[in-house]
């Protein structure tokens, strides 16, 4: 179904669309942004004079690139410390949360346990009271709200954890949860979507805006970004690529279906494979064993992933996480080997391929991403009406 465009919704597009240009292309003009946005200038002068007065961009000095009447272009930058973010990592033993700016950056951070088999009440109140903990830090009214990335199968919209393995929680409404203990607006999405956004947001010159991100830890995560748009399917849940079988003859999955990629691509699974003794790590079982038959079944494994990606959504670049990032270089060339004879229509150019730029900080800036996005970028998967209800700054 359309939907009709009225002033004050495309106003609110505008804005977070110059937002998420000068956050991606720090330094700035007002001429650059109205040429790459095709805004009038005196349109792009406006919305950027009231970022700046309401403390979400500043102006950074005199560029070299000189404007009409021959004077220098002032350039723009987000401004941190006046808007934040608390943001949650959740994994299967450890929950992250720290303060986000709107750069993308993650402050004062911190981690608790998560139990086996947790309460999610109890978990709710653990992390809620290290988040009370955390914003005497910050001014209540600076916080837009929580952003969660989780491990599981995440509903993003009814802000609803339809199953995790790694807790044993089925259809928990997590962010109704949260935010009855915090008093805060919480987003949450699962963790590889979160990551996806976050190497799209701050993912520096190698940003892109057709971008799958790939997870490989004790679970398969993928999150794809078609256009600059989350893929999220019907209901909340798509990309579940670690569901996809690769063996119709193969073993159950927790998920119900049999053969799913996740079963053979796991790390324990690897490890396994490759024989990872203690003191090892599945990067240097890769390097003992190189060009061995294990390592090709790791290779082969790994490029049945990439090939389901490259097929299905057909993004420009593919970030790597997990065990899959420390690995990569170790396996790089046979993969893309592999790939390019078994994508032989449609790789020219080929995908690009590469580790998270993040590092080990894509899981909070994944997280924290999330709610830039919903409340600040424009990138939820919810309208502009519906975020701006939630939240108690209209960016």
């Amino acid at each position: 179904m359309g939907r009709g465009l009225n002033i004050s919704f495309a106003h609110r597009q505008n804005r977070s669309l110059l937002l998420r240009l000068i956050l991606q292309h720090p330094k700035i003009s007002r001429a650059k942004l109205a040429e790459m946005t095709q805004l009038t200038p005196a349109s792009v002068s406006n919305i950027t004079g009231i970022l700046i007065k309401e403390r979400y961009v500043h102006e950074i000095g005199a560029l070299d690139e000189i404007r009409s009447a021959g004077r220098r272009s002032i350039g723009l930058e987000i401004s941190n410390g006046n808007h934040f973010t608390i943001a949650v990592h959740m994994q299967r033993q450890h929950a992250s949360i720290g303060i986000g700016n709107l750069d993308g950056s993650v402050t004062h951070q911190s981690h608790i346990a998560i139990p086996d088999h947790p309460n999610p009440q109890d978990v709710a109140r653990d992390i809620a009271n290290v988040i009370k903990t955390k914003m005497r830090n910050v001014p209540g009214e600076q916080v837009l709200g929580v952003g969660v990335g989780t491990s599981g199968i995440v509903d993003t919209e009814a802000g609803m954890i339809y199953a995790a393995l790694a807790y044993e929680w089925q259809q928990v409404p997590w962010a109704s949860l949260l935010a009855s203990t915090t008093g805060l607006p919480v987003v949450v999405d699962n963790n590889a979507r979160a990551m996806a956004l976050g190497e799209m947001l701050f993912g520096g010159m190698a940003k892109s805006e057709w971008l799958a991100f790939l997870f490989a830890g004790q679970g398969i995560g993928l999150g794809v970004l078609a256009d600059g748009k989350m893929f999220s399917g019907g209901h909340g849940i798509g990309g579940e690529l670690g569901h996809l079988t690769i063996n119709w003859k193969g073993e159950s999955c927790w998920c119900g279906n049999v053969g799913c990629l996740e079963t053979y691509l796991n790390q324990s699974r690897i490890e396994s494979i490759l024989g990872v003794g203690r003191g090892e790590t599945i990067n240097t079982s890769l390097k003992n064993l190189y060009q061995r038959g294990a390592y090709y079944d790791v290779v082969d494994l790994v490029a049945t992933a990439l090939v389901g990606i490259v097929n299905i959504f057909n993004p420009r670049i593919i970030v790597l996480g997990g065990w899959l990032a420390d690995a990569w270089a170790q396996i790089e060339t046979d993969v893309r080997n592999t790939i390019k004879s078994r994508t032989r229509f449609w790789n020219d150019p080929p995908v690009a391929i590469r580790p998270s730029i993040l590092g080990e900080e894509v899981g909070l800036q994944g997280a924290n991403a999330v709610a830039l996005g919903r409340w600040i970028y424009g990138l939820g998967p919810r309208s502009y009406d519906d975020q701006l209800e939630e939240s108690p700054v209209n960016p």
